[in-house]
């Protein structure tokens, strides 16, 4: 288990916590990102405390997804492929790799991607169903969990204390998508959806265990109570 913060996730862990006794228990493995949010004395601080920071000025990924990497680098199949080839560039055969073994790579649970100006959201959205090709993946919000289902059929089940009842099942990414579900208040059978026609929001769980088939990737996602 590695926990990171993306840049200026950074200042949100340090300032969720209220004094040096309760961020010492809160460390983080690494910091990365390009650094144009991570206040000094939240860099200077977290440096006393052994963690690694590390800085990547290229401006072609975001800092999410210079995270996303470093998990990358650390998964089973990375590891005995650099062993293999001698510590080579193995980025294109560990992306092929991945994509066959996305139940053996180290999932992801993003704090914070799907909150604030709606282009970061869809940024993390966009970019939630690139990692779910090749690994389990899931945004957390104060108010949402989303995850990417792709095509086929999927058996879930909700953590009801946390979760619901609201839901919903967007077609992000796809131009049409055929849904059949059970477990939801409306349940749905065959139902074609689309922007510019329906979408299903504001469903209802009815229990913890919904059943949900596409023929396309869709968005899943319940709502986080805020009594959580």
């Amino acid at each position: 288990t590695y926990k990171i913060c993306a840049d200026g996730g950074a200042n949100r862990l340090y300032d969720l916590m209220k004094t040096d006794e309760e961020r010492a228990k809160y460390l983080p493995d690494f910091i990365r990102g390009d650094f144009d949010s991570l206040r000094d004395n939240v860099k200077d601080y977290y440096v006393s405390k052994g963690v690694q920071v590390q800085k990547l000025e290229e401006q072609y990924s975001t800092d999410f997804m210079k995270c996303v990497e470093l998990v990358r680098e650390r998964d089973p199949i990375h590891s005995t492929l650099a062993q293999q080839q001698g510590n080579h560039d193995t980025t294109t055969t560990i992306s092929h790799e991945q994509q066959l073994n996305r139940n053996l790579n180290l999932g992801i649970v993003a704090l914070g991607g799907s909150g604030g100006r709606f282009d970061q959201c869809m940024s993390s959205i966009h970019h939630l169903y690139i990692i779910s090709r090749e690994r389990h993946a899931t945004l957390v919000s104060d108010e949402s969990i989303i995850v990417v289902l792709e095509a086929g059929t999927h058996e879930i089940t909700c953590n009801i204390e946390i979760e619901g009842p609201t839901c919903g099942i967007i077609p992000v990414g796809s131009s049409v998508a055929h849904l059949t579900t059970t477990g939801l208040r409306w349940d749905i059978e065959n139902w074609e959806t689309s922007f510019g026609t329906q979408i299903s929001t504001s469903n209802a769980l009815t229990g913890p265990n919904v059943t949900i088939h596409t023929d396309a990737p869709v968005v899943w996602t319940t709502e986080v109570r805020s009594s959580m």
